[in-house]
């Protein structure tokens, strides 16, 4: 078997100039007559050319001898583009549809794409249009129609994949209804209005059980609206149908970055749960359970429940069990044998980068992803693996894999590799990493706390078509999301002379010296960043609340709050008030580590005819040609006390409770 191992204050008024504003603005988005005006930038709506659209055929549009256009017809012509489909880019049918979409839409050039869009949007499933559109925009050159950067939140455009479904029910009822209700109803169902917005208290999955002391005590981390979009972002930057070897032609450390990414998932996860042990005296390492996600597709059916029962061994998971005992071989041996005979060693300085792509080909590749997100995702709720499904598990899709807490185990193991390769590695020598020109004299690090805010994010877009000129108030689904109170930290630190620096900053669990080099996977990077330093004292200054290259800041979409917000929202940055693991009332204790090296010169990647201009400007920035995740890449040793331009700092996480919420009532573990 694969790797199962060790296996409300009141709500603010929005005036309804304001609301009609908000959900007409030039977003990437399919709900609106006004299609082609979204994803086309300026006041040029080339619409008026189309006007019998519905007449037009794809075959009056593209030459017929295009390769990608007779593939892609032949998909059509199955009907495995046909609206009302259920869409997951696991179903090998409509995966190849929407791939071969993508390969159309990248070949034509800029006028042809404008049309096929118009034809598009009345002929293929709406699902599979946004994937293939949103893959165009990183992988072409066509990034000045569509900008990757424009995306609405998948959470506002597709709100039933990340919101209680019945929530999604009330709000579609109260649709119905004309936004008219009864107080007393209102009052047991947990909807209230306000000038013009009427909120739906929501919560999380299983809120409404006996809590069993497991994971639901972490819903509100895995189920988050914010970490679920990112991860759907980091999944298109990484299309596990993509080949290693066009990934490497746009970016040659996409490898690596794969595996950074869900190490720094798998860290960040790890902190939110060191409250447990001493709120609950208690692990879940061991705990697992059937996940009910309490959502629900389109068509009206709900995401089936992941059984915590085993199937029985098949031909499948003696396939992949196979791949694994391979890969187990070429690890202790250290050395891969390629399909042409050719023998590549494993060494320190390859071996992420080989074992990335080892395992994005074998157990992320086309045929064991869509076995793996099966046989975990249902658990032994069986279905078919090559038969379509209207109703997939949440594992079927990005922006709901996480969610559940098997999700995470597969993750874990995923790390396991490269955690059992370093095994085989002395620990690197952190020493030599000394830069005695820099000295980190101090740090003023004030009190941090957590809480849970109040988010309220808008349903209309996301439910049906609205008309904001009939239907003039929102409906929202009024959350409670971990938040922090935004802080600042101050380095002290005296520079020998003026030179650019890399600064970099991680929090991990509690721990002393030497003992936190063996804790280093757990250890999360808060940021990466360049600065100048000047000869003498500098007063380095890192801020929650303003690192817009490094987070995503999702006010601009919060209705709770009108302030006049600048849109920050970045789908494929980690989401900024998720930065900081809950803390306890008590104080958390945790550590904070600064590194500060000297900048050095990084040779860009040369790509003509500005192709994957979006794909570069998504990637980390770099400053120097070290590990990513550096010093905490693997297990240091030689680690001195002493140093001066390194350091561990005692930080403590404070959470502060409201045990009264206005408006309605919260599950007990938001509070």
């Amino acid at each position: 078997m694969f790797l199962w191992l060790v296996l409300l204050t009141n709500v603010n008024t929005i005036p309804v100039d304001e609301f009609k504003k908000y959900i007409n603005e030039g977003d990437f988005g399919f709900d609106d007559e006004k299609f082609l005006m979204q994803i086309v930038p300026g006041n040029n709506n080339p619409s008026h050319k189309y006007d019998k659209v519905d007449e037009i055929q794809l075959s009056d549009i593209v030459d017929q001898n295009n390769e990608h256009y007779q593939l892609f017809m032949t998909y059509v012509e199955k009907g495995f583009t046909s609206k009302g489909l259920t869409f997951t880019i696991y179903d090998d049918n409509l995966k190849n549809a929407a791939v071969a979409l993508f390969r159309l839409l990248q070949s034509v050039e800029i006028g042809e794409l404008q049309r096929i869009l118009a034809w598009a949007r009345n002929n293929v499933n709406k699902d599979l249009l946004t994937y293939a559109l949103k893959i165009t925009a990183i992988y072409s050159d066509k990034n000045k129609l569509i900008n990757a950067f424009e995306y609405e939140p998948p959470y506002i455009t597709k709100p039933n994949y990340f919101i209680n479904s019945e929530t999604i029910r009330k709000a579609m009822q109260l649709m119905i209804d004309d936004g008219k209700f009864n107080a007393q109803e209102g009052e047991v169902n947990q909807f209230y209005k306000t000038g013009d917005v009427i909120a739906i208290n929501t919560n999380y999955s299983g809120w409404n059980l006996a809590s069993n002391g497991c994971h639901e005590e972490l819903n509100y981390f895995r189920e988050d609206i914010g970490i679920n979009s990112y991860y759907s972002g980091i999944q298109l930057l990484h299309p596990f149908w993509m080949s290693n070897s066009e990934l490497e032609e746009i970016n040659p450390k996409h490898a690596e970055y794969y595996y950074y990414v869900h190490k720094q998932l798998m860290a960040r996860y790890n902190l939110e749960k060191e409250y447990l042990k001493y709120e609950r005296n208690k692990s879940t390492e061991k705990c697992f359970t059937d996940y009910n996600p309490y959502l629900q597709y389109d068509n009206g059916l709900p995401f089936p429940i992941r059984s915590s029962t085993l199937k029985d061994w098949n031909e499948e998971q003696a396939r992949i069990k196979s791949i694994d005992i391979a890969i187990r071989e070429c690890i202790s041996r250290r050395v891969i044998f390629m399909d042409n005979g050719t023998k590549i060693s494993m060494t320190e300085d390859n071996y992420i980068d080989l074992l990335a792509k080892i395992l994005r080909a074998n157990l992320d590749g086309v045929k064991s992803a869509k076995f793996i997100r099966s046989f975990f995702g249902y658990g032994g709720n069986t279905y078919p693996l090559d038969s379509y499904n209207p109703a997939p598990s949440v594992l079927h899709h990005p922006e709901t894999s996480l969610r559940d807490p098997v999700y995470w185990y597969l993750i874990q193991n995923l790390l396991n590799y490269f955690n059992e390769f370093e095994r085989t590695l002395e620990p690197y020598d952190i020493s030599k990493y000394e830069y005695d020109d820099v000295k980190i004299i101090d740090a003023r690090i004030p009190k941090i706390t957590t809480y849970f805010s109040y988010y309220q994010l808008i349903l209309n877009k996301g439910i049906k078509k609205i008309d904001p000129m009939k239907i003039p108030y929102a409906i929202t689904a009024r959350l409670k999301r971990l938040n922090h109170v935004n802080f600042d930290i101050n380095f002290t630190v005296e520079s020998k002379t003026e030179s650019p620096v890399v600064v970099r900053l991680f929090l991990g669990p509690q721990c002393y010296d030497e003992n936190c080099w063996v804790l280093f996977s757990n250890f999360f990077e808060l940021d990466c960043f360049s600065y100048q330093l000047q000869n003498g004292i500098n007063n380095i200054i890192w801020s929650t609340h303003e690192r817009f290259s490094k987070f995503s800041y999702e006010n601009y979409y919060n209705m709770e709050d009108q302030s006049n917000e600048i849109n920050r929202y970045n789908l494929f940055k980690f989401p900024a008030s998720l930065v900081i693991p809950k803390g306890l009332e008590i104080g958390l204790n945790l550590t904070l580590f600064v590194i500060i090296s000297p900048k050095e010169e990084v040779f860009n990647i040369d790509m003509p005819n500005d192709y994957y201009v979006n794909y570069r400007k998504l990637m980390p920035d770099e400053f120097d040609r070290k590990p990513l995740g550096f010093p905490f890449h693997r297990e240091g040793a030689n680690f001195k006390p002493s140093a001066n331009n390194y350091r561990f700092f005692n930080i403590t996480v404070f959470h502060k409770k409201t045990n009264t919420n206005a408006n309605g009532y919260f599950s007990k573990n938001l509070n």
